[in-house]
């Protein structure tokens, strides 16, 4: 019998998380600002609102149907204006 696990979401107010060994994803309704932190590679797809993302001090504004690539150990912050829907993969 194999190992996979299947999720599902209803697109409700926190519409999925999984963290495995190695990845956590997530896709989810962000609207606080998200502080200053470094971590693993992380890659971020905004699939409804905008966001603008700090990293390494420059400044992304990100919109529906835009992802971004962040690097191991970038210092990365958001921030919203509206409720914005991100399916996010990061390493650990």
């Amino acid at each position: 019998m194999s190992d996979c696990e299947i999720y599902q979401t209803d697109m409700a107010e926190t519409p999925f998380s999984v963290t495995g060994n190695e990845l956590s994803v997530d896709m989810r309704w962000v609207s606080d600002p998200i502080d200053a932190h470094k971590s693993g590679e992380e890659l971020v797809a905004v699939i409804e609102g905008a966001g603008r993302l700090t990293c390494d001090g420059e400044v992304y504004a990100l919109s529906k149907g835009q992802g971004v690539l962040i690097p191991a150990a970038s210092e990365r912050a958001w921030e919203f204006e509206a409720p914005a829907l991100l399916y996010r993969v990061a390493l650990k």
